[in-house]
């Protein structure tokens, strides 16, 4: 073996998190200490003149008497069986993939672990009972949408809803995952979505059939962007547009379950019937409103007023359901 072919085979061991034995590596090689002492010198070398190389793959640490550890490698560059686990953990709670994209997803997660044993013990009840919502492969049409974004394509898709369809031509410039679906949206955040079909602006990946670009590059408007974290700080998971409102509730439970949903929102005051006062940023599409409704005795909305009459409004609807009449009152 020849000397570059041995440098990076000690190098590649190295990547793989072994401490490695300059007594070792002299038996492995059948090489003096002064030549293994002068491989592991080039390869430090080449690492502290290489600002890429030392921020990617750390600095070369001395274990002990003739020892040597790329520590740093690890512990930036590969994912711990912890990691792992929870990430998987994560997907199967989004139920986003197929049965086919998530064994492939698993699989691939396995190789990179150290104890698959462990993993596939913490794992198997959720594989066995795994039923994801899309029925076709999504990957594929991420890697679609990721494009047109990137290079301000109109995108041209057959849609259907509540069993109507219709083809749409947009220009995709955001993807946001929440609550089973991965959504494409073609407007700002601070947008509605309207209830004429025809006028849509975010739609379903896994609905969206027979996707072909339709256009040229061309340049696309600063305020039309979607900021997704924008988006999905004000929504809490259900990332429907609309505008950004303050809304202030009385919330009669643990304000956890607020504060978590609306990062952004703050505790004003506990009243005195011990709910408390919150603050929250949000917007004023459906998605609130129907975290709103979820909440059911829970919550009162105090404003803005139309946030409240919305609610008032459902409830009110939902009660003739039932052979349940109300007359409205006047606010006091």
């Amino acid at each position: 073996m020849n000397g570059q072919k041995r440098i990076l085979k000690i190098f590649t061991q190295l990547l793989s998190g072994t401490t490695l034995l300059k007594k070792d590596l002299m038996e492995e090689y059948q090489k003096q200490g002064s030549t293994i002492q002068r491989d592991i010198g080039i390869i430090e070398e080449v690492l502290d003149e290489n600002d890429y190389s030392s921020s990617h793959f750390g600095t070369l640490k001395r274990e002990g008497k003739g020892g040597y550890q790329l520590s740093d490698h690890l512990r930036k560059n590969v994912l711990s069986d912890d990691e792992l686990l929870a990430i998987l953990k994560v997907l199967f709670a989004s139920r986003a993939f197929n049965g086919k994209e998530m064994t492939e997803l698993i699989d691939k997660f396995h190789t990179l672990s150290t104890d698959k044993k462990r993993i596939r013990q913490f794992i198997a009840n959720e594989e066995l009972y795994y039923q994801g919502v899309s029925k076709v492969d999504l990957l594929e049409r991420i890697n679609f949408m990721c494009d047109a974004i990137s290079n301000n394509r109109t995108i041209e898709f057959e849609y259907t809803r509540r069993g109507e369809t219709q083809i749409f031509r947009r220009t995709p410039n955001a993807l946001q995952f929440s609550d089973l679906y991965f959504f494409m949206m073609s407007a700002s955040h601070t947008a509605q979505d309207d209830a004429d079909f025809s006028a849509l602006n975010k739609f379903r990946i896994n609905n969206m059939v027979n996707l072909r670009i339709v256009s040229s590059p061309k340049k696309s408007l600063y305020k039309d962007r979607c900021e997704t974290g924008a988006l999905r700080n004000q929504t809490a998971h259900l990332p429907f547009l609309g505008n950004p409102i303050t809304m202030i509730i009385d919330f009669y439970h643990d304000p956890v379950y607020v504060l978590d949903r609306f990062p952004n929102s703050k505790i004003i005051r506990e009243n005195e019937d011990d709910s408390y006062r919150i603050e929250v940023h949000a917007n004023d599409g459906y998605g609130v409103k129907m975290w709103l409704l979820s909440q059911g005795d829970m919550v009162k909305v105090i404003s803005p007023k139309h946030m409240k009459e919305y609610v008032i409004q459902d409830m009110r609807d939902t009660l003739k359901y039932y052979g349940y009449e109300t007359i409205p009152q006047e606010d006091s």
